[in-house]
Formats: C-alpha cells, sequence, structure tokens
C-alpha cells in the first residue's frame, strides 16, 4: 500500500489556513495512507486540526490510515472521545 508524507512548513500559525492546507492535500493525494507533521502546534490546536481532517480523509478514504506526527501525548488524549478509528499518534519529542 502506498504512502504519502506531507511536512509542510506551516510557517502560517493560523489552524484554519493549516487545515485547508491539509485538506487540499487529501484531495490531490490518490494514496489513502498519510503521515502529516503538525507537531509545530500546540495540543489543543493540533487536536482540533487532527479531528476535523482524519474525518476529512475518512470521507475519501474509508479504509486507511493517517499518521499524525504531533507535539506530547496530550492531542491523543485529547482526541480520544470521538473514536477516530482511521488517525494514529506519533510522537516528536
Amino acid at each position: 500500500m502506498l504512502q504519502t508524507k506531507i511536512k509542510e512548513d506551516f510557517t502560517e500559525k493560523n489552524p484554519e489556513k493549516i487545515l485547508e492546507s491539509i485538506k487540499k492535500s487529501i484531495r490531490k493525494n490518490k494514496t489513502s495512507n498519510m503521515t502529516i507533521d503538525i507537531s509545530m502546534l500546540n495540543p489543543i490546536e493540533a487536536s482540533k486540526i487532527a479531528t476535523l481532517a482524519s474525518t476529512y480523509h475518512f470521507l475519501k478514504f474509508d479504509n486507511s490510515k493517517i499518521n499524525w506526527i504531533v507535539c506530547s501525548k496530550e492531542v491523543e488524549k485529547l482526541t480520544k472521545p470521538f473514536n477516530l478509528g482511521n488517525c494514529q499518534f506519533v510522537y516528536n519529542i
């Protein structure tokens, strides 16, 4: 199975613009599995983006995964109640 790694230099700190950039990448990609680095964001913003983008990704690829590179384990704790089955968290500590 092919994997796409998205590691953009998010110089923009606006979470909505980062989310739109990730959604654009999801739309363009032909592969279902992805790795996205959002480790530069604080846990709350990273949780929001991971939740919304994972849901968007699921609508396009219902049987695939996103590996989120995040800054701390708090992101996984914050998103756990949403039961996102298509995402996995990798910690950039």
